[in-house]
């Protein structure tokens, strides 16, 4: 069996060099910033109305595989162990979701 040292002494170098420079971009990078979901001025003073997260998903009830399920967020920061007294909907606001389904730029549903 052949032992090399030399090669396998300058492979952990390379691998050394190689992790010093990964840590150091590491610590070096920016942070990612994210949305705060109170980014704009005029909301701050209209929590029950600041929509924060919409998700689509195909249905995967079945008979309903063609269907596509809609979820709006809104009140954001509202914790899950806060309920069930959760801050309810505004009975003064208008909260709508417009579909395009055919991509020109005007709802369909």
């Amino acid at each position: 069996m052949n032992h090399c040292p030399f090669a396998r002494s300058r492979l952990n170098q390379l691998l050394g060099t190689f992790g010093t420079g990964l840590a150091a971009a590491l610590i070096a990078a920016p942070s990612a910033m994210a949305s705060s979901h109170r980014e704009a001025p005029f909301i701050t003073g209209l929590p029950k109305v600041d929509a924060t997260d919409l998700y689509m998903f195909r249905s995967y009830e079945t008979g309903r595989e063609a269907f596509v399920t809609i979820l709006a967020n809104y009140q954001p920061f509202q914790d899950p162990q806060g309920g069930p007294n959760f801050s309810m909907f505004s009975p003064e606001a208008l909260y709508e979701i417009h579909i395009d389904n055919n991509g020109d730029a005007v709802e369909d549903i």
